[in-house]
């Protein structure tokens, strides 16, 4: 039995360690594979996401690592790619020329609040709750529908292999009264968007990075039979910032998700995504 992991930063964007104290801790919390997807340069600068200019060095590091390592743990290279709506994609000119094992597609900012000033979905709440009230009145209903929207439009679009974080709105909109998961209209948005991934053949992260803080997993637990029932693939991926949350809530999370009755998470294997058996303890293939 052993554990993966293919959503992790580390010093080259806002990981807290170096690259090889990951690797370290992997080996020691039996991650057979892992990888490194730092957040890609944006078309403005930001504290968070890595610099074009560093690429070259966090690939040098990777395959340094790679081969160093090479006995005791399979680690592939991959960025974390944000979308923004009239702004940034995958298809920004940087990307053409990169090689990836494969690159994660996510939100994390919305809409242009002043001139390459967006409105980050997954800030400080104080900002959350500004931003929603200069873009949409306070309504976050509205934004949710935003949110969704936005995430469709990067489905459509595609290019990547795995969509990061689905509902990470739900982050800070648990937090307004007129947000409920549990209502019609909520269901109806994330269906939509679970029946596009279907359709175009992506692979879905389980994120567990706010297992310990929060308790929910993004998406949220209450969505996995859904997921189940429309058959689409999953990763579970801990999207980790500090080596010692290599595999932060891995055990709960393979638990509920094998009460929901899947018996297969998707692995990089080959070049390629395939099924691999699972149970609460972990991957078996």
């Amino acid at each position: 039995m052993y554990w993966s992991n293919y959503h992790s930063h580390c010093t080259f964007c806002d990981g807290r360690s170096p690259m090889e104290e990951f690797v370290k801790f992997a080996i020691a919390k039996g991650i057979r594979r892992y990888g490194f997807s730092s957040h890609a340069p944006l078309p403005f600068l930001t504290k968070w996401t890595m610099l074009e200019d560093d690429f070259a060095d966090y690939q040098s590091e990777f395959y340094r690592l790679k081969d160093k390592y090479s006995e005791c743990i399979e680690l592939y290279i991959a960025l974390e790619v944000d979308y923004i709506d009239n702004c940034s994609s995958i298809n920004n000119e940087f990307f053409r020329d990169k090689f990836l094992d494969y690159s994660i597609g996510s939100i994390h900012y919305l809409d242009e609040l002043s001139e390459n000033n967006y409105w980050t979905i997954d800030g400080d709440f104080s900002e959350f709750d500004k931003g929603l009230n200069k873009l949409f009145g306070g309504d976050i209903k509205l934004a949710t529908k935003r949110f969704y929207d936005v995430t469709s439009k990067m489905i459509q679009q595609g290019g990547f292999d795995i969509v990061g974080h689905l509902d990470k709105i739900t982050l800070h909109g648990v937090n307004y009264r007129d947000f409920d998961t549990s209502s019609g209209w909520y269901k109806n948005l994330i269906g939509d968007v679970l029946q596009l991934i279907k359709n175009k053949g992506l692979v879905l992260e389980i994120n567990t990075k706010s297992i310990a803080q929060k308790g929910v997993t993004f998406p949220q637990q209450e969505f996995y039979q859904l997921v189940n029932e429309l058959n689409i693939p999953i990763v579970v991926n801990s999207d980790c910032h500090y080596p010692t949350n290599v595999i932060d809530g891995f055990e709960l999370t393979y638990r509920k998700l094998e009460q929901a009755e899947f018996k297969a998470m998707h692995q990089y294997i080959s070049g390629s995504w395939q099924a691999v058996e699972f149970n609460s303890e972990g991957l078996m293939g």
